[in-house]
């Protein structure tokens, strides 16, 4: 018998349940993130609001717990600060700063980029509805971020798909303002 593989079993049990309880949480918390967002696209921010309550507590809850196994919680911290991020946008607080979010800095970075995604989205539904203005105000704080941000260059492993997403980014402004333009010359 290995003199000590009752207490390293005991430890490495241990560690699976926190691995376990991270996970969970990250995967109800990415749930819930992900309908805040739609809720948010749908006009219902009230809703989005109370949802971005719990989310709040249950990002406090994560981070007490994912000592350890901050891999396993990074996607939750991202989706969570995407939500938050676009919603003090689309209430008109602009984009809030780190602090505000609670996460970290690698969930922030990558969520504030996640973001240029929805205010695409955002601004196109503006101009279906002829709001030329306040489409071009979301492409704005699209470029806002991308400019922050481009001068970032950080290896895979410290922040995981930058590159990636910088790139998305890019792609994304370009198609915004060309939809601009078009609905410009439109004369709509």
């Amino acid at each position: 018998m290995i003199k000590d593989s009752n207490s390293i079993e005991r430890r490495l049990l241990g560690l699976q349940k926190g691995r376990d309880s991270v996970m969970a949480l990250s995967r109800e918390m990415i749930r819930m993130s992900a309908k805040s967002i739609t809720l948010m696209h749908a006009r219902r921010r009230g809703e989005a609001a109370r949802l971005l309550g719990r989310l709040k507590a249950m990002a406090a809850r994560l981070k007490n717990i994912e000592k350890g196994h901050e891999f396993y919680a990074l996607q939750a911290n991202q989706e969570y600060a995407e939500a938050c991020i676009l919603y003090n946008i689309l209430t008109g607080k602009g984009i809030p700063g780190i602090r505000r979010t609670g996460v970290g800095e690698a969930a922030y970075l990558l969520g504030v980029l996640d973001v240029v995604g929805e205010l695409k989205r955002e601004a196109y539904e503006e101009l279906r509805h002829g709001n030329a203005d306040k489409a071009e105000h979301y492409y704005e704080t699209m470029v806002e971020i991308y400019d922050s941000l481009l001068h970032m260059r950080f290896a895979n492993s410290i922040l995981p798909d930058l590159r990636r997403k910088q790139d998305t980014a890019r792609i994304q402004i370009e198609g915004t303002a060309s939809a601009l333009l078009s609905f410009r010359k439109s004369g709509a």
